[in-house]
Parts: C-alpha cells; structure tokens; sequence
C-alpha cells in the first residue's frame, strides 16, 4: 500500500497503489448510507415491517451492516466506492476480506467515532481499518 505522496507504509509492502481520500471514503459511505435508507423506507410502506428501539426504525441501520459486510466479503467495494472509485483490500494481501473481517469492519464502521479516528492516522487508517486489516485504495483512473 502506498500513500498519496507515494511512500509506502511500514505496516505493509507496497502495492503501488494510492490510498482513497478521506473525502471520497465519506461521501461512499454517504452513499451507501442514503441507499439503506431508501431501502428501509420501501420496505416499511411495501410491508409495514419496523424493527424500534426507543422508537427509532433500527432497520436502516441492520440492512447498512449486512450489506456493506456482504458487499466486501464478496468484493471489494460497495455501491457508494465504485461510484467513488475506491476499493476496501486486506492490507496485508491487497485481496477481499474474509466474511468475519468485514462484519467487524462494517460494525465498527456503523459507530462512527473508530471512522474518525482516521483523521489523526498518517495513512487514513481509522480503528475499524486497523482491526479488520484494510485499507481503502483508489482504483481506475478516476482522480
């Protein structure tokens, strides 16, 4: 894996390719976020079916973790990533992440604060990164 500025980090060889921004991670999930929601409302008005807690619909939440963790366990990006044009890899063989890797990831991932904890990493690497092992590239030639 190498960084925008093209150096490698000490946490894996390098690939040659370059990290996804920040911005097009957000704007993935964003995406993702949006299209879980949508879902979730079509589902309640085609069959009145609510999961709450405290009164809040908790089937927006349950259909993003299930479908961000099988999107990367079968591939290696989610709707909201090909659009952006990144990719979530194993950070330590640039493949897909095992089912149980990217159910922690998408778990972690749905918390919020591990996602901004990759503000302060030198590599972008938020705790859900680091405990699942990936790393978000780019891909194609869309910069």
């Amino acid at each position: 894996m190498t960084s925008q500025r093209g150096a490698n980090t000490s946490e894996t060889p390098g690939t040659g390719q370059d990290l996804a921004p920040l911005s097009g991670r957000f704007v993935a999930v964003l995406i993702d976020w949006i299209a879980c929601l949508v879902l979730s409302y079509l589902i309640d008005w085609a069959t009145g079916v609510r999961i709450e807690l405290a009164d809040v619909n908790q089937v927006p939440a349950g259909l993003f973790l299930l479908y961000y963790a099988f999107s990367l366990a079968v591939g290696t990006q989610t709707l909201g990533m090909a659009l952006m044009r990144i990719a979530c890899v194993s950070a330590s063989d640039g493949g897909r992440l095992p089912l149980w890797r990217s159910i922690l990831r998408a778990l972690l991932l749905s918390l919020v604060l591990p996602a901004l904890t990759a503000l302060f990493h030198p590599y972008h690497r938020g705790l859900h990164d680091l405990a699942a092992d990936s790393v978000m590239l780019r891909t194609g030639s869309g910069r």
